[in-house]
């Protein structure tokens, strides 16, 4: 089981008896177990992101053991591990999409390299005769064959490219034959060869008990992963036992100040809502808000209500402090899940509410994919829009409202989908006249940035921002009226955060790096640092009297000055 305040853990459960017992990795930065295997010899190994390393695990003696680095530098998630013939461990990982063999009886690794010069995911599964096939992802997924003795690799069966709505999925069937169903055709794989199938068998079953029963989480929809059900395959009854485990803690993504001015988050995996009350000091996990299983990306208050935009597919979910709390998908739900914001949208970095009624938000598009959309959803008439080649193939990243002039900024990010190489060099910052539906002013920042990740509106109808190029980060500030960028600064301490430009009730100007809380003054264009501290700021928070909240890992955490 994954976390992020500590290295992943093992949770070994007697079905018998419900006694459970755990193993947690030492490496702080093993948090998330991303690809696992039992092996014919009853142990398992486990790949852990981002750490990219290989462990051990060992059922019998409940002993964890770090077997090394897997391929770094280039790869720091596993993806997919299968066992050959010999008992060698084949993973491939993201990051360089490279191939890496081990062997447990000399405990060494192999580093067979790349298995694509573009992608950045692989998959491997051993197929027949002892040649590794590997699914590549994301943007042209395809499926190559390598050959270990000779060292040889080519790419079989079809190339499908995910923007034009192709899929493919490479997997071992029933009859241990690995097998292609693809947008554009089926097949069954045989060493170098395909050859095409009018039918494909099912995959390989699940694992099972050794009484065939098989094991899952009776509350994997609630994200609690407290309870195992335990289903008997002759009957198909089934129990269900607690599962006692001590975590250490789940990172928090994001933090808002709601329409009932508590402070609310969104921890990573699971998605949980939490709420904190700055009065009482009391802090709740509310549960679940969304169907969406990552994280909530943006949030924005609207009427009395609260929307949440969340990962993966930038999913909208609405919640009425006032009321009753009761996740669902029907009109008297609390929060409500209003489904995704379009086709397109995946990581929604920025909302804004009010424009014309509306919901609006700013996003990276799917994996394998560019060109992030800006987005819209109107709770009057339920319905919801998006604007998809808005950014070229850049992404709409940041959002501010400059209502005074019936427009949206739009600041931009270089970046594409997961698995993607930008397309573009540098991030840009748009003016969006909503009621006509275009862009009426677009231009890039007077030094070279990647992306422009905050956007405030601030005293004289001004736009604040902050950009960034890798660890260098600079603070802005836009006249809309004129059209020209009137003041830039370097920042100092770090990266600027998402979202991490604020201001008070007097509308003094803060903003967050992440190893700095300074003040800006954007009359002069003077940085004055509040607070320095070299990684202690994750992720920004609202303003509160006299200090401000933010957050480091799994912790919420104020700044009093």
């Amino acid at each position: 089981m994954g976390q992020q305040a500590a290295g992943f853990t093992v949770v070994k459960i007697d079905p018998a008896t419900g006694v459970t017992s755990q193993t947690t990795s030492l490496d702080p930065t093993a948090n998330f177990p991303t690809s696992a295997i039992r092996t014919r010899g009853g142990l398992i190994y486990i790949g852990a992101a981002y750490a990219g390393h290989l462990y051990r695990y060992d059922p019998a003696s409940e002993r964890l053991d770090g077997l090394g680095a897997i391929n770094l530098p280039g790869d720091t998630f596993p993806c997919n591990m299968d066992e050959d013939a010999d008992g060698v461990i084949w993973i491939g990982c993201y990051g360089s999409a490279g191939l890496t063999s081990y062997d447990p009886a000399t405990g060494a690794f192999v580093r067979h390299g790349r298995m694509d010069e573009t992608d950045m995911y692989c998959y491997p599964h051993v197929g027949a005769g002892g040649t590794i096939a590997c699914q590549i992802r994301m943007t042209r997924p395809h499926v190559v064959v390598y050959d270990p003795k000779s060292g040889a690799r080519k790419t079989v069966g079809p190339v499908v490219v995910t923007e034009d709505g192709g899929s493919l999925l490479l997997y071992r069937a029933a009859d241990e034959q690995l097998y292609i169903r693809s947008t554009e055709g089926d097949f069954r794989l045989n060493g170098f060869e395909t050859e095409p199938v009018d039918g494909l068998p099912d995959p390989a079953p699940p694992p099972t008990l050794s009484d065939g029963s098989t094991a899952d989480f009776a509350d994997r929809e609630t994200q609690m992963f407290h309870e195992i059900a335990i289903t008997r395959s002759d009957s198909g009854k089934t129990r269900t036992i607690p599962v006692e485990y001590e975590s250490a803690g789940s990172e928090i993504f994001l933090v808002h100040r709601g329409p009932d001015d508590n402070i609310y988050g969104s921890s990573i995996l699971p998605l949980h809502l939490f709420r904190f009350d700055p009065r009482s000091q009391a802090m709740d996990d509310l549960g679940i808000c969304t169907t969406a299983t990552g994280e909530a990306y943006s949030m924005a208050n609207l009427d009395g209500r609260m929307y949440i935009c969340s990962y993966p597919g930038a999913m909208l979910s609405v919640y009425d402090p006032s009321g009753p709390y009761r996740f669902g998908k029907d009109p008297d739900s609390n929060p409500r899940d209003l489904g995704r914001m379009d086709e397109i949208s995946y990581r929604p970095r920025s909302m804004v509410a009010g424009p014309l009624g509306r919901v609006w938000t700013a996003s990276v598009p799917n994996y394998g994919m560019w060109g992030g959309p800006l987005s819209w959803y109107d709770p009057a008439t339920r319905r919801f829009g998006t604007y998809r080649d808005i950014a070229g193939e850049a992404s709409c990243w940041a959002l501010a409202w400059l209502e005074a002039h019936g427009l949206l900024a739009v600041g931009t990010t270089i970046d594409g989908g997961t698995g993607t190489q930008p397309r573009v060099d540098q991030a840009s910052l748009f003016l969006w006249d909503y009621t006509a539906e275009k862009k009426v002013w677009e231009g890039q920042l007077p030094v070279e940035v990647t992306a422009v990740n905050a956007l405030a509106v601030i005293d004289g109808g001004l736009l604040c921002g902050t950009g960034h190029t890798g660890a260098e980060s600079c603070i802005f500030v836009f006249d809309p009226a004129a059209r020209r960028f009137i003041q830039t600064v370097s920042l100092p301490g770090g990266r600027a955060l998402d979202g991490g430009v604020q201001f008070d009730p007097d509308g003094t100007v803060f903003g967050f790096t992440t190893d700095c809380f300074y003040r800006f003054d954007p009359a002069i264009g003077t940085v004055t640092t509040v607070h320095e501290e070299r990684g202690a700021f994750q992720n920004p928070g609202p303003m509160d009297g006299d200090g401000v909240y933010f957050t480091k890992k799994h912790e919420l955490k104020k700044l009093v000055f």
